[in-house]
């Protein structure tokens, strides 16, 4: 799930009720609104968002999170292992289709 987070916040700088939103609509995850911030809330610990609140759209203060450059690297270097690891699977998928287990 932190990975589908921060393709979302690698566009543009958002906040926690927008991504729950986004998540469940776009990657079909539903998990309870607690979860999200949580996560949000340890990705910023390990350096990969940063946020700010945000007290000057004319509603409730909100935390936008932005992703770092440490962020950025990090789904780089995963979505290049998912990768491999999908050309894997495609091909055990493959041998197994063909054998018709």
């Amino acid at each position: 799930m932190h990975l589908a987070i921060l393709s979302l916040v690698k566009d543009k700088t958002i906040h926690g009720a927008e991504i729950y939103r986004i998540l469940k609509e776009k990657f079909k995850i539903d998990v309870p609104k607690p979860m999200i911030y949580g996560l949000l809330r340890r990705m910023e610990y390990f350096g990969f968002l940063a946020s700010k609140w945000d007290v000057e759209s004319g509603g409730p203060a909100r935390r936008m999170y932005k992703i770092t450059e440490e962020g950025l690297e990090y789904l780089k270097e995963s979505i290049e292992n998912l990768k491999k690891i999908k050309n894997i699977i495609d091909n055990l998928l493959s041998e197994t289709i063909d054998k018709q287990y």
